[in-house]
């Protein structure tokens, strides 16, 4: 834990990077020391976090392996094992300073292991995120070859794929990573990569990443729905989507300290956005894939990999994944396929967020801080009775009820809130700050302020970067 500077009570900056691994339970690597780490449920306050136990190496691979850690968590919860704390949540923060959450993967793993992290730094900047951490965990290890003995070997070499280690032979391999992409090869499917295995005298000795040449996109109108991810929401290739999904839509948040976003469609698909361009698409197969199996195969090609009953089909920095249902039988052609998800690659989404509150007010919060002509600006401009408060060509603020098409705007603004709103009845949870006659709560991105000119009923309600003064 950051430690305090003698005589004036500060903090020293924590130097150390935890690096989650397996997301449950939580379990990971110090990367600076290498120590690994499994996290233990604390209670803190009227909550609960993880507090940070050290794990010798041995038991960072079974668990890993998927072997769990017996009753070693159980003894740290009890206390029996205070020396090995490495992070305790009641110091001020939940989490770490530098932390490094594992990110959701769309397609269910097959292996759990410090590899993801090397598999979503391909090809992404040098200065990246990403790239930090593959490069903060090789700890100066080449990372085009993992070597898993002698010299330049990887810090942690049974923590790369768990379940193989140095000298591990191929029927081991076959067992974790499932069949080679050619039959009698070394070259296993990772989600849309490949990790080629190297042997010496039938040992397990290196481990190598390679990403295959991008696909084209595939006709038809799957197309669009590959074709609008990264791109801007309310941009031209998201009109089309939307069209094509059936336009109609409402736009949730799952609470008020996330910036993500769910569309849904009446139709039944889900698009997810988040900082204002498109990450994912979900929508049923039925009417935009073919009904069974190997003809969905001749019209997207094979896929890259399939996974209990998901095929993934990537397209350079879009993947599609295509749902078969649980009793999916990878070799019946005929099976029909259930569900299509577009996603960006490397990005995780839920599959089924939580839906808190829905409205216009997403909307407001999401335009703030952006320039005039992005898309979304240019939509919500166009509400009637809508004031965009500009400064510097940047949105500082969206102001409702001063502008006539009251009615309109105050119901629009959450679901649920009545056309001529008294004070209470602002859906939202009780007011961080409140006056005699202003209500203020804050979001992720911004402030909800509420004015009560009376004190009672509703006169504006302000979506702004900054909050104004209390009444």
């Amino acid at each position: 834990m950051a430690k305090r500077k003698q005589g004036d009570g500060r903090r020293e900056p924590d130097g150390r990077g935890f690096v989650q691994v397996v997301r449950q339970p939580s379990t990971g690597v110090e990367a600076v020391s290498g120590r690994a780490w499994v996290g233990v449920d604390q209670q803190v306050g009227h909550g609960s976090a993880d507090a940070l136990f050290a794990l010798t190496q041995r038991q960072y691979a079974a668990a890993l392996a998927g072997e769990g850690l017996g009753s070693f968590e159980g003894e740290c919860w009890r206390g029996g094992h205070d020396e090995l704390l490495l992070f305790h949540p009641g110091g001020g923060s939940w989490r770490p300073e530098r932390w490094f959450p594992a990110r959701a993967r769309m397609l269910p793993p097959r292996f759990e292991g410090e590899l993801w992290w090397h598999v979503d730094a391909l090809d992404e900047p040098a200065d990246g995120p990403q790239a930090a951490v593959a490069r903060l965990l090789a700890a100066g290890t080449d990372r085009a070859v993992f070597r898993l003995t002698g010299e330049g070997a990887y810090p942690r070499p049974a923590a790369l794929i768990g379940g193989l280690g140095p000298g591990s032979d191929r029927a081991r391999a076959r067992a974790v990573l499932g069949e080679p992409v050619e039959e009698g090869g070394d070259v296993h499917a990772v989600e849309g990569d490949r990790v080629r295995l190297g042997y010496v005298d039938g040992g397990l000795a290196t481990i190598a990443l390679e990403r295959p040449a991008p696909q084209p996109l595939p006709t038809g109108p799957v197309r669009a729905f590959l074709a609008v991810l990264g791109e801007p929401e309310g941009g031209p290739a998201f009109r089309e989507a939307a069209r094509l999904a059936g336009g109609a839509h409402r736009r949730w948040a799952s609470s008020s300290g996330r910036s993500r976003r769910l569309l849904a469609f009446a139709a039944g698909p889900e698009v997810q956005v988040g900082d204002g361009r498109v990450l994912s698409v979900r929508l049923p197969a039925a009417g935009l894939l073919p009904g069974a199996r190997a003809d969905v195969h001749r019209a997207l090609g094979a896929p890259s990999a399939t996974v209990r009953g998901t095929d993934l089909h990537r397209y350079g920095t879009r993947d599609l994944l295509v749902g078969y249902g649980s009793e999916f039988d990878s070799a019946h052609p005929g099976a029909a396929p259930g569900t299509v998800t577009a996603v960006l690659r490397g990005v995780g989404v839920a599959h089924h967020p939580h839906r808190w509150r829905s409205g216009e007010f997403t909307l407001f919060l999401d335009v703030l801080g952006r320039p005039e002509p992005h898309p979304l600006v240019e939509l919500v401009r166009a509400l009637p009775g809508v004031r965009l408060v500009l400064r510097r060509g940047l949105v500082d603020g969206v102001v409702i009820g001063d502008r006539g098409h009251r009615s309109e705007r105050f119901a629009s603004f959450v679901d649920g809130m009545p056309a001529g709103p008294a004070r209470a009845d602002v859906p939202f949870e009780r007011p961080d700050r409140c006056g005699e006659h202003d209500d203020l709560r804050e979001f992720e991105q911004g402030w909800v302020h509420v004015h009560c000119a009376d004190g009672a009923a509703v006169s504006t309600v302000t979506v702004a970067r900054q909050p104004p003064p209390v009444r």
